[in-house]
């Protein structure tokens, strides 16, 4: 029977040599391997199953970006070209330019023409699609964890390991059905980077994976490429420290890194836009790094390998002074952060008030309860790194998983989004951590510290356990528990409001530009024929900018902007946390003057139902 991971082809001698004293070092069938990682995801699976069900609102997921995810592969199968990212239902007259990547478009559409093979009904075909891709995704996720777990904390690392991805998974709602953003694929492509880096034998093979799924996750989603930067990094350092050792390694990875990016960058982006540098997308800029980087890597270590450690540190910093001139001259706007360039306004009213961007000092000033949820676990983390390294216990891969999880963390401090990758990547370190703590319990039972340590460990690794004691205290202390219960308020009203009914009456109008805060922008693209002026995606800064100045400016002053940006319908709901923003604020403005009973002339009220909370209104322009 083939084994895992057991070098010089044994199943312990090898393991022993380089995972953590756990009694669980043991060699590993693939077969028992995948048995675990299967019996694994199909509870999960189940429990995000019914979870979706116990809580069903809609077949598809609370995110706004579900939707938008939704609306671009409707328009893909209907004709819109594999090219052509443009959403032209979106924004001014013309649309707006979208940066998200067809590699997600594809296989979900692929799902829903499979299933309309044994169904004529369109509908049900796009409900089984959107509701079985995310599920699917579980598979590959657990055995990424489980193949990192297992090279750190041997067998029983790997079923803890599992075990707090399990628990995890439980309470996100990322890979539940009809979470069909791209969040999730990225989650399995930075956990695998980190198997494949953590290789104890350095093969080609892992770290030829590892470069793909760098240039993959890059070519889905350009917030992942600081993680990215530090995995090449880290392959340099490897190379540069172990030379000959990781020689073949570092070939590899700068090998199907450049050509892997080269291929994606070919592969989404049209020829028109080859030339243009965007810092949210996979476009020239990050294209020219990854290839100068990748293929200079790949040189060196063919050529340098077996010189001495002053010489590959040379190479090694020729080649980092020819990516940093590169970024400079080539896209030096990517090196500052993405946030400089917004409007104010859409700082003030639009960032400000999304949950998952903020950064942890203006959510250690406003919620502290919830820090420990989001960074308490990434933090225990790097310490476990650092205290590895300091024992030199497999000092390499703690190294580069202190590395990885320290730049997720860092990401995550400046928006909190970022927090779902630094704490899936904290179970690796803290899992063979919990295995060597269980062994010594389980050596010496009588011994009531190490059953201690061991239960104290377990509960620290999970988000959900510092999630839960943060908000006991916040209600002990008597904290911003008022404006908890106001936040949960908020968001119910942004996943429900416009409601289903509401939008299907409005899609029997006869097709506009809807003027609307920004939340509703992409329910209003999916339930109807409509274009939305403004919707949470900052490519349409201009549709968005012009949208908040017409809801602040006094009904004269936003008249002349409703026919410059030729509005048909104003669409507003009260509870909408930027509608209320706006009535705070501007209470003479548009919104505000609307929500007071002193709607202007040339707006006809629209009967949408019965639902008070809607605003709804046909612009009759005056003659």
């Amino acid at each position: 029977m083939m084994k895992i991971e057991a070098e010089s082809g044994e199943s312990a001698g090898g393991l022993i040599s380089w995972l953590p004293k756990t009694d669980g070092t043991a060699g590993l069938t693939a077969r028992l391997f995948w048995r675990y990682v299967l019996l694994f995801s199909l509870a999960a699976a189940l429990w995000q199953v019914v979870a979706h069900f116990v809580s069903f609102k809609d077949y598809l997921g609370p995110d706004p970006d579900d939707s938008m995810r939704l609306v671009e592969i409707r328009d893909f199968l209907n004709g819109q070209g594999w090219f052509d990212l443009m959403q032209y239902r979106l924004g001014p007259e013309g649309g707006t330019l979208m940066h998200w990547s067809r590699f997600i478009d594809l296989p979900i559409a692929a799902l829903i023409l499979f299933f309309q093979l044994f169904t004529s009904d369109a509908l049900l075909a796009e409900k089984l699609a959107v509701g079985v891709w995310p599920v699917l995704l579980i598979l590959p996720l657990m055995a990424a964890m489980g193949l990192a777990c297992f090279r750190l904390g041997g067998r029983h690392g790997l079923l803890i390991g599992l075990a707090l991805l399990l628990m995890m998974l439980a309470a996100i709602v990322r890979f539940r059905p009809g979470a069909i953003d791209h969040h999730n694929v990225q989650l399995i492509l930075v956990v695998a980077i980190a198997a494949f880096l953590i290789d104890p034998l350095a093969r080609f093979s892992n770290f030829f994976a590892a470069g793909v799924a760098s240039a993959l996750a890059m070519a889905i989603g350009a917030e992942t490429t600081p993680f990215v930067a530090v995995a090449a990094l880290s392959v340099a350092l490897l190379w540069g420290i172990q030379g000959e050792r990781y020689r073949n390694a570092a070939i590899g990875f700068g090998l199907a890194f450049y050509v892997s990016a080269l291929l994606a960058f070919v592969g989404i982006v049209p020829a028109t836009l080859y030339s243009q540098v965007t810092c949210d997308t996979l476009s020239i800029g990050y294209l020219s790094l990854v290839v100068a980087g990748g293929f200079l890597l790949a040189i060196a270590s063919m050529y340098v390998s077996r010189a001495s450690l002053v010489v590959r540190f040379a190479s090694l910093a020729v080649i980092g002074v020819l990516v940093a001139v590169i970024a400079v001259k080539l896209a030096p706007e990517c090196l500052r952060s993405p946030l400089d360039s917004l409007d104010p306004l859409l700082v003030a009213f639009w960032l400000d008030g999304i949950t998952e961007a903020q950064s942890i000092v203006r959510e250690a000033i406003n919620k502290p309860a919830t820090l420990g949820g989001f960074y308490a676990v990434g933090l225990l983390a790097m310490v476990t790194c650092l205290y590895r390294i300091l024992k030199a216990e497999n000092r390499l891969a703690y190294s580069v998983l202190f590395a990885l999880i320290g730049v997720s963390w860092l990401v995550a401090a400046v928006q909190i989004r970022g927090s779902l990758f630094s704490n899936v990547l904290a179970f690796l370190p803290l899992s063979a951590l919990i295995a060597g703590l269980r062994a010594r319990y389980i050596a010496d039972r009588a011994n009531s510290r190490a059953a201690l340590a061991f239960v104290f460990a377990v509960l620290a690794s999970l988000p959900s356990v510092w999630t839960f004691s943060g908000a006991l205290a916040s209600k002990a202390f008597g904290s911003a528990s008022e404006e908890a219960a106001a936040d949960n308020a908020s968001e119910t009203d942004r996943q429900t409001c416009p409601s289903k009914s509401a939008l299907q009456a409005m899609a029997t109008l006869p097709p506009g530009r809807i003027l609307s805060s920004s939340n509703p922008g992409s329910l209003i693209l999916r339930y109807t024929p409509h274009s939305a002026l403004t919707g949470n995606y900052h490519r349409n800064q201009s549709g968005m900018v012009a949208a908040l100045k017409m809801e602040m400016a006094a009904p004269d002053e936003a008249l002349t902007m409703i026919r410059k940006f030729k509005i048909d319908y104003v669409l507003l709901c009260d509870g909408d946390g930027q509608v209320k923003a706006l009535r705070e604020h501007f209470p003479g403005g548009l919104v505000g003057r609307i929500f007071a009973g002193e709607v202007p002339v040339w707006l006809e009220a629209i009967d949408l139902g019965n639902d008070p909370k809607i605003k709804s209104f046909r612009v009759t322009l005056p003659q």
